[in-house]
């Protein structure tokens, strides 16, 4: 996705950025869990991977807003945005949306800890107990590393990292449908073939938006509902219940496939979306000249003729002025989404 030059950096970098931050910490739970189902790296290690996957995960869904509203921007506003779409904005907003992961999972850092459980009943077991004599004999006691949460904490969590995010994120795409369908109903061509061809270019980029929006809700829904559901007591997952368990596991799977799939998705819908791109800043353009070309007409008029020298300095600056921005415009252009 970001291997040319005209690339927008901020879709680039946030998009990396939501790669990186499944890869990071998903990894480490998979091959804990497959190879031995225990906790065998420590307090330290185990406060560390679960706030550092708390954080991926939270931070993935910020990413995706993040992204939904730039593809909003680049479509609805594209010469507005063009300031707003840059290296520095990129990295600005990549770093508040960490430090806000950051601060909401707090608690998973503090309460994080390893505990000693009985694998069949999957309950806690605390130090120098009957319970833990009695079940370490047995080899039914493993080590563990656990954050319990609360109802409260689930709940927060839960608004702020999938509720909200999807609101955000069907509304821009909303949006997004929205001014490229009204854009097809302004656009007057007469060439029937390039007028059915942009009518397909327009269902296309519709269908994949709403694939994204779609693809999202079926990958993190899963994972949020289980997850409520258990800090209520509605389900108990434990050896006995295998089918339980493994569906915990591919609800997990799913955040992490949500994340790296994404910009596979942002790719595709990305052509379409910089042909809108590019029609909306070749208008802005085209209005601009005509505007120049205006004002040109207007002082060459005004000046007497005693002015001419006043007059002709005017209207070069104007040429001037009127040639930046063509050559602005037009970089713009090139460089777009």
């Amino acid at each position: 996705m970001c291997v040319t030059r005209h690339l927008q950096p901020l879709r680039c970098t946030l998009s990396l950025s939501l790669l990186y931050s499944t890869l990071a910490f998903g990894t480490i739970s998979l091959i804990e869990a497959v190879v031995s189902g225990e906790w065998l790296f420590g307090t330290a290690m185990c406060k560390l991977y679960w706030f550092g996957e708390s954080i991926s995960k939270l931070l993935s869904s910020f990413i995706m807003t993040v992204l939904s509203w730039d593809r909003y921007l680049a479509v609805c506003s594209p010469v507005k945005s063009m300031r707003i779409r840059s290296n520095s904005v990129s990295l600005l907003v990549l770093f508040i949306c960490t430090l806000l992961a950051v601060i909401l999972l707090l608690p998973v850092l503090i309460q994080s800890t390893v505990f000693r459980i009985n694998k069949m009943s999957m309950i806690p077991l605390d130090e120098d107990t009957e319970q833990l004599f009695q079940s370490d004999p047995q080899g039914t006691t493993i080590s563990k590393c656990i954050f319990d949460s609360d109802a409260m904490f689930t709940l927060y969590t839960f608004v702020i990292g999938f509720a909200f995010p999807a609101v955000l994120i069907t509304f821009f795409y909303s949006q997004v449908i929205y001014k490229i369908q009204h854009t097809q109903s302004l656009r007057t061509v007469n060439n029937q073939d390039r007028k059915d061809q942009f009518s397909h270019r327009v269902q296309q980029v519709t269908k994949r938006i709403v694939a994204v929006i779609l693809f999202y809700f079926f990958c993190w829904t899963p994972h949020w509902t289980l997850n409520i559901m258990s800090q209520f007591n509605l389900v108990h997952v434990s050896w006995t219940t295998p089918a339980l368990s493994a569906m915990f596991f591919v609800a997990h799977l799913l955040v992490c496939f949500n994340s790296a799939a994404n910009p596979v998705l942002y790719a595709l819908i990305n052509r379409e979306l910089r042909q809108q791109h590019m029609m909306a800043l070749a208008r802005k353009r085209h209005s601009i000249s005509h505007t120049t070309h205006e004002a040109l007409e207007f002082v060459a008029h005004s000046c007497p003729r005693s002015a001419n020298s006043s007059s002709i300095t005017t209207i070069s600056k104007l040429l001037r002025n009127n040639a930046t921005i063509r050559k602005l415009i037009s970089v713009t252009v090139e460089e777009a989404l």
